[in-house]
Parts: C-alpha cells; sequence; structure tokens
C-alpha cells in the first residue's frame, strides 16, 4: 500500500468517525452481543448485510421512515434526533423489542443513506464474522495497516477495514488499549471482539 493510498484510507475513517460520533451516544449498551440467531423478523427472513447492501437497503435507497418501514416490516422503526457540534440531524433506529438491531444515518442532504451501524447479531454478516468475534479470527496477526484508533466518544475503539471490502468498517473493543491513542500492540489487539460493524453505500 503506498502511502498515499493509506492516507486516503486513514482520511477515510476520520470522516466517518466525525459523522457517526453522536449516533454512538445514544446507542444502547446493554445489547445482547451473543446472540447468534440470524434469523430477522417474526417471519423468519434472515436479513443479511453484503458489500452492496443491508437486507433491501442499497445505495439507491433513500433516507425515510415511509422507505425504512417498508423495508423491515417485522421490526420496530423509529426516526430520532440525535446531535452533532449543536445541530440537530434525523437517524432511523430499527430494533426488535428492546434490541437496537441498526441505526440508519442520512447524508448531508437527508435524502440518501450516509451508513448503517449493525448492532446486534440478528443482523447477518454475509461477509463472515458476527459481532464478538475476535480480531485474531478476522485478520493475520500484526496486520493493523488497515486500522485506525477511535476519537471522542469511540476513544479506546479500533476502527479496521473489513477485509478486501473498502465500504465497511470493523469496529473492536477490548482492553488494554495505552493511553496515548495508538493502536495496542498486535498481541492485545488479537484478543478484541468485533462490537458492531458500520456499511456504508459503495461508490
Amino acid at each position: 500500500m503506498t502511502n498515499q493510498y493509506g492516507q486516503f484510507r486513514q482520511a477515510a475513517i476520520s470522516f466517518i468517525l466525525i459523522v457517526l460520533t453522536s449516533v454512538f451516544i445514544s446507542s444502547c449498551d446493554d445489547n445482547d452481543k451473543d446472540d447468534n440467531n440470524a434469523s430477522g423478523g417474526e417471519s423468519g427472513k434472515t436479513v443479511i448485510m453484503s458489500a452492496d447492501k443491508v437486507g433491501p437497503i442499497n445505495a439507491d435507497s433513500p433516507f425515510n421512515m415511509h422507505n425504512i418501514t417498508e423495508a423491515f416490516p417485522d421490526y420496530s422503526v423509529v426516526e430520532e434526533l440525535n446531535y452533532h457540534l449543536g445541530a440537530p440531524y434525523p437517524v432511523i433506529r430499527v430494533s426488535k423489542g428492546v434490541k437496537t438491531l441498526m441505526i440508519i444515518n442520512p447524508d448531508q442532504s437527508q435524502k440518501k443513506i450516509f451508513s448503517v451501524i449493525i448492532e446486534d447479531n440478528l443482523i447477518k454478516n454475509g461477509l463472515g464474522h458476527p459481532l464478538g468475534t475476535t480480531y485474531s479470527k478476522v485478520y493475520a496477526f500484526g496486520q493493523t495497516e488497515e486500522c485506525q484508533m477511535g476519537s471522542e466518544d469511540m476513544a479506546g475503539k479500533v476502527l479496521c477495514y473489513a477485509p478486501k471490502t473498502p465500504n465497511v468498517l470493523y469496529v473492536f473493543n477490548g482492553k488494554g488499549a495505552n493511553g496515548n491513542n495508538a493502536l495496542p500492540p498486535a498481541e492485545v489487539l488479537q484478543g478484541w471482539s468485533l462490537e458492531s460493524i458500520i456499511w456504508r453505500p459503495a461508490k
């Protein structure tokens, strides 16, 4: 990877962090990440995230309650207001009971989908890594060139591009982070677990 390409990817992560910081503030911390049931909704349909889409959501999907509610009829779909630097913006939370399954964020126009944050294994990861998977089962030992430390309310977490999938970020969390906002040593990072997944429409 060239330095220029690496800098571009680091900048992309940083941009996503800025936009998504306030979303994580309102996320429920008590979601059951160990639920490996991949069946979505009472109808038994499976909602699968791939590089191209999350269930029926894709790069062409509009950001509005009507479309998202129709896309996920078996779940609770609620629009909420979040704030970033004092400015309000809407997000759409998709839940099943008390579990937040995913949070859908708009782009600047609030007409298209900027990202989807997946927070529960009821949304199946088609890339093969359910939430709770350790870093060592996703990446080779010492492979951190695709990763960056989180900032602000995501401080202490590590964001990494999913293998060969530049529009999907894996968010890892664990013990043993140092205090200088540098990536943890490889031997420490190996034991960290996949906490959430950030999907963005592929360009």
